[in-house]
């Protein structure tokens, strides 16, 4: 274990669902925390008051609990914090860090990309301020230099500052913008690891300038790849970004899908099992996260689900299916047979639901119009299947009665066991036939091919 102190955060906006890209960011500060025996936090940048929202946040909170990426202090609300950003603000105003500006916001205040209200006189500034004049605060920016910074996943990164404009650290109204509210926030928590997407790259600069201005400690910047969509472009609810809630919601495991996240940058995420949290928190290495964007592939999730869905027990498999058995005949099959029919559909299942669904769609029946009419021999099997007692209705015995069935009429198996089939089913291709039949049950079975027959008679 490292012996280093280590605090990460994620900070989502509480303005929509938890999505991929989201949860994936999540799931490394969580790890890249337990990894050094360090402490995750979660924060909800709130400060967008139109468009936050409670319930977006008892959403993430819900899904980030599902996925086992679970805080290890109680979330924090910026805007549970804003008198603690205007304390910070008046600071940097007595430093001399900051100035008003009165301009408009259409960048009338810009000449030559100078702000003309950094350059106003003392007795102009006092006045307006004193009179109540609408303001925000801006930073004031280096001229003339080259600004450094060092990300851990890209090296050092130079930027010149005659590029950055002297950004807003306040609003008109006296509430802090992102840029102040984030590192202040980061600061009084002792985050020691910002691990976010590489979208906030270009804030880097401006966010470490606060941090000296104030004389903090900077944390380590590390900027993970975005995710992209088939296409190479930026993952969005358009082109497939599903939020994580929807995949609950369809029978997904957390298991896989946190396997599938930890696969998507991080080069030595095991891709032939399924892993434990506590296994990945002992393996990840934030610095062997790669920089090149992963391309978000359900198939390489199905691939995960199936993975997790071979090592199901029986009783979890059981309980995800029972309902997709007819309730008619549920209570007369036996759990082994039901058992038996699901394996047989499990290796082209990821999910729950999608498991469940294909055991209802085996058993389903599709009633089929035969213009040649049913096998002259089908009435005689009829029979057969029928002198199956009800306590001996298993596939096994089905399997050995239409065996004998068909050397006593010189039938191959595929000639006898495909029309049945398309009889019970309407399905020409599924699991095999003797254990449809026990799980559909002998009332059933012998109902739908009664339906048959009486057609052939009329």
């Amino acid at each position: 274990m490292n012996a280093m102190i280590c605090i990460t955060r994620f900070a989502p906006s509480p303005t929509g669902s938890l999505h991929i890209g989201g949860a994936r960011t999540a799931l490394f500060n969580y790890l890249w925390a337990k990894h050094n025996g360090g402490t995750f936090l979660l924060r909800f940048e709130d400060t967008d008051k139109a468009r936050s929202s409670t319930q977006y946040e008892s959403a993430i909170s819900e899904d980030l609990r599902w996925l086992g990426i679970t805080p290890d202090e109680e979330p924090i609300r910026q805007t549970s914090r804003i008198a603690r950003h205007t304390e910070i603000l008046d600071r940097m105003i007595k430093a001399g860090s900051v100035y008003p500006c009165f301009c408009s916001e259409n960048g009338a205040h810009i000449t030559d990309g100078i702000h003309r209200c950094r350059y106003m006189s003392d007795d102009e500034r006092d006045s307006r301020l004193s009179s109540g004049e609408i303001h925000c605060w801006r930073f004031k920016v280096a001229s003339g230099r080259i600004f450094t910074y060092r990300d851990k996943l890209r090296g050092e990164i130079s930027v010149p500052t005659d590029a950055i404009e002297d950004f807003s650290l306040a609003r008109s109204d006296g509430s802090a913008t992102y840029l102040l509210a984030v590192v202040a926030d980061d600061h009084d928590y002792h985050i020691t690891h910002v691990i976010r997407g590489e979208e906030h790259l270009s804030n880097v600069p401006k966010q470490e300038m606060i941090y000296r201005a104030m004389r903090w400690n900077v944390p380590e910047w590390i900027h993970i790849p975005m995710i992209l969509d088939r296409d190479r472009h930026k993952l969005s609810k358009r082109s497939g970004a599903i939020s994580i809630s929807q995949y609950r919601k369809d029978g997904w495991s957390p298991e896989a899908i946190v396997s599938y996240l930890s696969s998507l940058s991080w080069s030595e995420a095991p891709t032939d099992r399924i892993v434990s949290m506590d296994e990945l928190a002992r393996m990840f290495d934030i610095a062997s996260v790669a920089k090149f964007s992963p391309v978000h592939d359900e198939d390489r999730m199905t691939h995960f689900g199936k993975i997790f869905m071979s090592n199901v027990t029986d009783k979890e498999l059981l309980d995800w299916c029972r309902d997709s058995f007819d309730p008619a005949s549920n209570g007369l099959i036996p759990d082994d047979e039901k058992i038996s029919l699901i394996r047989e559909l499990l290796d082209s299942s990821a999910t729950q639901r999608e498991l469940a669904f294909s055991v209802r769609s085996e058993l389903s029946w599709n009633r089929q119009v035969f213009g040649a009419g049913i096998p002259p021999w089908f009435a005689a099997l009829n029979d057969s299947l029928a002198a199956i007692a009800n306590d001996e209705w298993r596939a096994l015995k089905i399997k050995e009665v239409m065996k004998e069935f068909a050397r006593e009429k010189g039938l191959k198996a595929r000639d006898l066991f495909h029309p049945v089939r398309i009889l019970l089913t309407g399905s020409s291709r599924g699991a095999p036939i003797a254990i449809i039949l026990s799980c559909v049950g002998r009332e059933q079975s012998l109902k739908r091919f009664g339906y048959y027959l009486k057609r052939e008679i009329s």
